[in-house]
């Protein structure tokens, strides 16, 4: 695992700025904004469709250079360890997890987050979201929290979930490539049988 996470955040390094799926930090460590970057980022993660998203410490938020960390993710907060009060905070449960590897003689920890699946996460009750690079209520964004269960509903768009602005086609050409192929297909059934139609029976 140690060769593939350093392999993930020198990936991430590589970008210009951060993004809406990840984050950089060096020292800073607060339990409960961890549990909030843990629900945009998941969040966020499922709009972009990524399977994982990134809080990475050791990397300076600036300049992007690994700079080392001195975190330590097994501290307690208030008698309970960071990762059981995240885990019980959040909504619904995400099997996130704390990695840490070298790079450059430097301690480096990544906090490897799932994208979101089914219904947004959220942490003590608030789901939140990813703007740039600002952390929001996704409450106060209702377009971009309908674009996301709409995602989370049907997945990303693409040719086979999304409907076609027509919907009186006939085919007709479509029968005669086929039977130039030498191929004859069943007028009744075709059309399923291809994959022709939405979840919602629409082109």
């Amino acid at each position: 695992m140690s060769d593939k996470l350093k392999e993930i955040v020198l990936n991430l390094l590589a970008h210009q700025n951060e993004e809406e799926w990840f984050e950089f930090k060096q020292n800073w460590l607060e339990p409960a904004g961890v549990g909030e970057y843990i629900s945009s980022l998941s969040n966020s993660a499922a709009l972009l469709g990524r399977e994982s998203a990134y809080l990475v410490w050791g990397v300076d938020n600036d300049t992007h250079r690994i700079v080392g960390t001195r975190i330590n993710y097994h501290a307690d907060v208030k008698n309970e360890p960071i990762e059981h009060f995240l885990a019980r905070k959040l909504t619904p449960d995400i099997n996130f997890r704390f990695k840490e590897t070298t790079i450059n003689n430097k301690r480096v920890v990544v906090l490897i987050i799932p994208a979101a699946s089914k219904v947004p996460t959220a942490f003590d009750g608030v789901r939140y979201l990813r703007v740039g690079s600002s952390k929001v209520n996704l409450n106060r964004y209702p377009e971009r929290e309908s674009y996301l269960f709409d995602i989370l509903r049907n997945g990303l768009p693409t040719i086979e979930n999304t409907a076609s602005q027509y919907q009186d086609m006939t085919f007709e050409k479509l029968l005669v490539y086929y039977a130039s192929k030498g191929i004859i297909l069943n007028r009744r059934t075709f059309k399923r049988n291809l994959g022709l139609f939405t979840k919602k029976g629409e082109y």
